[in-house]
């Protein structure tokens, strides 16, 4: 019976011995390999000046097509008041929707 006992006990240590071998590297081995580089997350997007901004710009604005972008750019102009103020200023001059002023409030600023 002892000699069963040693035997498992040898077999444990040897299979210990064997993974702890596996997973250490030896101090003149290379090093492996880096993992690869996470891609880098896109910049936060700018705001949108909508007081300077193109067409083009605007369009990329959710909720605002052509026609929206036409209508913020017309009412900018100083004989329709000038720049807009704030989201109020720019909802009620160029008539938006209130799912379009909740689409662009975080997206556009004023100055």
């Amino acid at each position: 019976m002892k000699f069963k006992t040693v035997a498992a006990v040898l077999a444990l240590m040897l299979t210990a011995g064997v993974a702890t071998a596996q997973t250490q590297r030896p101090a003149n081995a290379p090093a492996p390999a880096a993992a690869p580089a996470q891609p880098a997350k896109p910049a936060q997007a700018t705001l949108v000046n909508v007081n300077t901004a193109n067409a083009d710009e605007l369009d990329k604005l959710p909720q605002i097509g052509p026609a929206r972008s036409k209508a913020i750019m017309d009412n900018r102009v100083a004989a329709k008041g000038g720049a807009y103020k704030d989201m109020a200023d720019l909802e009620k001059r160029a008539d938006l929707p209130k799912n379009a002023v909740e689409a662009i409030k975080d997206k556009v600023r004023f100055r």
